[in-house]
């Protein structure tokens, strides 16, 4: 994915705006219990049409132009419809060009055919909330395990902004890596739970602007978090701040992702009207706050992984987003990979689609959240996040169905990313 090209005076405003950052090292998100625990998780705005978002736009530029097509598996879309048995997927360079049954796909003269057996197909999964991914290698793993899509919760220095910049401005001559999106700096008040920090409802206008004009940023990321590591009050946003963070970014088309842990804080951020929910909190959520997050479609990224490793009650974060899900509200795919201490599945994070399902989600639920409700909650679902004539070609295919047993999502035979394939243990 290539970033947004903007003019040299840019680069004056990443050093702005890290003047403005504290010089301590920002823990990657950490969980906060009651008592000492730590956490913090960050989601990132969603591009809607007209008055909402524009979504960032991923270049897929492979220079394979030859055409491909995969047949005798079943299709899975991803948009939750019925999967298409003895279907046909049609790639020609980075584009899926045509897919159906056979009976209504023609394949072209002189395409690379590839007889799948029974496999099935999906779209690339779509991890909506990471740290690290301006690690090459992390893109690499995310990307041969399934993952072709990733959302950066976090910049903590310009340093680490310019490394992700140069990623993704390879990343079209890459396909071996993940998409990346980022979610910038996360706003904060002064000496809260972030790395930028806003004084007052101008003020913050003003840092949403700035940011958005940051390369390497496509959208906006806020804390309401109480406290880390034992701390407790910390510093947090006026309902006023808020609200012009939210206008600011909805203003240039850009959503706004908000990070909270504790159940008091998701109404302010509801009734602000930001665009998804970064963590299910751990304790309770009463349902007519859900009822008012489902109202305006604000989406939910659970990231169980990371209250897991750090003792939070899994019982109840499974239990607020099953209460969350019976409201009719939306999830998305994320485990807050890197986001503190502790173990991360950099592949297809199977210890959140479990608890997905344990909150009652179908497994095709599950592979919508992971696939298209991701593509949304990062603003490119017009172009990934499921298997459509025109979309760029990031597809997943397995040996067996994952509707059957989700388990089967581990049995990998083909990875497509930018309709390269990078993997390939199809027999």
């Amino acid at each position: 994915m290539n970033i947004k090209q903007r003019t040299t005076a840019t680069a004056l405003r990443v050093t702005h705006l890290n003047s403005e950052r504290t010089a301590r090292s920002i823990r990657k998100c950490c969980i906060i219990l009651l008592s000492a625990l730590i956490f913090a998780g960050c989601s990132a705005p969603l591009a809607l049409p007209s008055t909402t978002p524009h979504p960032p736009v991923i270049q897929a530029t492979s220079t394979q132009q030859n055409t491909l097509a995969l047949i005798n598996g079943t299709l899975i879309d991803g948009n939750g419809l019925d999967p298409i048995p003895n279907a046909v997927l049609v790639i020609q360079g980075e584009r899926i060009v045509a897919v159906g049954s056979k009976r209504d796909v023609k394949i072209p003269a002189g395409a690379r055919v590839i007889n799948l057996n029974g496999a099935t197909i999906l779209p690339g999964f779509i991890n909506a909330h990471v740290h690290l991914s301006e690690q090459e290698k992390n893109l690499q793993a995310w990307a041969y395990g399934g993952v072709t899509t990733v959302r950066n919760e976090e910049i903590h220095s310009p340093e680490k902004l310019q490394e992700l910049i140069a990623l993704r401005n390879a990343a079209a001559q890459k396909p071996q890596n993940a998409h990346i999106i980022s979610a910038g700096y996360m706003i904060t008040a002064p000496n809260g739970y972030g790395e930028l920090f806003v004084t007052s409802p101008d003020d913050a206008r003003q840092k949403v602007f700035d940011e958005l004009d940051t390369p390497g940023t496509d959208m906006i990321k806020i804390s309401l978090e109480d406290g880390i590591a034992g701390q407790s009050n910390l510093p947090k946003l006026t309902n006023e701040e808020i609200a012009a963070i939210v206008s600011a970014a909805h203003e240039r088309g850009t959503r706004v992702s908000a990070h909270v842990t504790q159940a008091r804080y998701i109404k302010i951020l509801v009734d602000a009207g930001v665009d998804d929910i970064a963590h299910i909190p751990y304790d309770i959520v009463p349902n007519e706050v859900w009822q008012a997050m489902v109202a305006k479609n604000i989406y939910m990224i659970p990231t169980f992984t990371v209250f897991r490793n750090y003792g939070a009650p899994i019982p109840t974060c499974v239990f607020n987003l099953r209460n969350f899900l019976k409201q009719g509200g939306k999830v998305a795919l994320g485990n807050d990979y890197g986001g503190g201490h502790g173990e991360f599945e950099l592949g297809i994070p199977m210890y959140e689609l479990q608890q997905m399902s344990s909150a009652g989600m179908t497994p095709m639920q599950i592979i919508v959240a992971s696939t298209k409700n991701a593509a949304f909650v990062l603003g490119i679902g017009g172009q990934v996040g499921t298997l459509e004539r025109g979309k760029i070609a990031d597809v997943l295919v397995v040996s067996a169905s994952p509707l059957d047993n989700l388990k089967n999502l581990g049995a990998i035979r083909i990875v497509i990313h930018n309709g390269t394939i990078i993997r390939n243990e199809n027999k």
